[in-house]
């Protein structure tokens, strides 16, 4: 029974928040929602991007590191976190089949030209089936309803960079890069028989700088890193398939103990976070390469009872050949809610996830293919277990 009520709160609390004679229903309600975008062979890597199909996610400056026009596709599998949020509240992929991101890119002398989709938030929170309850009834009528909030935005960029040459010293490059994204939203929410759906566009964009030379002192190829990405806000009217209006029930003072009804809008309102990314790629031997990335996640910019995510990964990439290689790595993640009296400390402790990373790459006539996994079962909170599998594929035009 307590279980009962305390996911029917949360179900209200997701639904709809009231302020005046406006409802607004948080989309972005689950932090881990956000997807990981950047996992390929070479780990978890947005400051020095090698994969073409994760263009969209990555730092633009980097497009210096692709030589010949190429298109590639990824799909990620993302298996269900179950718990994935409190009182076993299911969390898992909305519309799985689709592709996780696409990129293309096209080199002309020191410009890169580049197009991209990805992913950015994908999450359904599934609350099982609960019973119908009355007064009568309180245990139960014998029918039941299953809470379903599902949240997916997909980010449509152009991107471009520019190298600068022996800037600084010989055989240096520094490049800057700039994009541009069209985002869209699409929300569904079920509650007992309401179904409601919501959808719409906006704008973000990021810029980056990378900078690649030759350690002086000792042998070794260096790659530097920043990007910076501004999230997105919408704001779309939700559309049910009853038609069903919110409404305030408000005090008529010229007919004392009377009331009249007063029609209410409900909105959507979802905000992706700003995002600050650095780090570096180290090759100490030709075909030894050692990458480290950082990135602080301003979640307290769009909710105030979140606090800054910072995140951290690291990676061995090892190349068995110049059309082969492999890797291995860990990701960290750790989103906060602030402590305001409500929420227990377990839920930190609960959110908390460490990945452990694998890669292999293959470079077969004008194809490649590249295979990640990233598995946070052993080493993270109750609601962060899962394993996610990319696969990825591109072809050199």
């Amino acid at each position: 029974m307590n279980k009962i009520i305390i996911i029917s709160f949360f179900c209200l609390v997701i639904f709809f928040n009231v302020w005046g004679q406006h409802v607004a229903i948080d989309a972005i309600y689950f932090p881990h929602g956000l997807v990981l975008e950047n996992l390929s062979s070479f780990g978890f890597v947005q400051n020095s991007n090698y994969a073409i199909e994760n263009i969209s996610s990555s730092n633009p400056a980097s497009l210096i590191n692709f030589d010949s026009l190429l298109v590639g596709v990824s799909y990620q599998y993302v298996s269900e976190q179950n718990p994935g949020w409190i009182v076993d509240i299911i969390n898992k992929r909305a519309y799985p089949f689709l592709p996780q991101s696409i990129g293309a890119v096209y080199p002309l002398d020191n410009l890169r030209i580049g197009i991209g989709i990805s992913q950015r938030y994908n999450s359904l929170l599934d609350y099982g089936e609960i019973p119908f309850t009355t007064v009568e009834n309180p245990y139960g009528t014998g029918q039941s309803y299953s809470p379903k909030f599902e949240t997916l935005i997909i980010g449509f960029s152009n991107l471009c960079s520019y190298s600068l040459p022996s800037l600084f010293y010989k055989n240096d490059v520094l490049s800057l890069g700039f994009q541009f994204n069209i985002d869209r939203m699409d929300y569904y929410s079920k509650l007992a028989r309401t179904e409601g759906t919501s959808g719409g566009f906006s704008s973000s964009y990021g810029f980056g700088i990378h900078y690649k030379f030759e350690k002086r002192l000792h042998p070794g190829l260096f790659e530097i890193g920043f990007f910076y990405e501004k999230g997105s806000s919408f704001k779309e009217e939700l559309q049910t398939n009853n038609n069903i209006n919110v409404v305030r029930v408000s005090e008529d003072s010229l007919r004392p103990n009377n009331y009249y009804v007063v029609q209410s809008s409900m909105d959507v309102i979802a905000k992706t976070p700003d995002k600050l990314n650095y780090g570096f790629i180290y090759s100490p031997e030709s075909m030894l390469h050692f990458s480290i990335n950082s990135r602080t996640v301003y979640w307290n910019k769009i909710r105030s009872d979140l606090q800054n995510c910072s995140e951290f990964s690291c990676s061995a990439i090892f190349d068995y050949s110049k059309t082969a290689r492999f890797s291995f790595g860990l990701i960290s993640s750790n989103p906060q809610i602030i402590d305001n009296g409500f929420y227990s400390p377990e839920i930190n402790e609960n959110m908390k996830a460490i990945y452990v990373t694998l890669g292999l790459h293959i470079e077969k006539y004008r194809f490649i293919y590249d295979l990640s996994l990233a598995d946070s079962h052993n080493y993270s909170g109750a609601w962060r277990k899962h394993t996610i599998l990319k696969g990825a594929i591109a072809v050199k035009l």
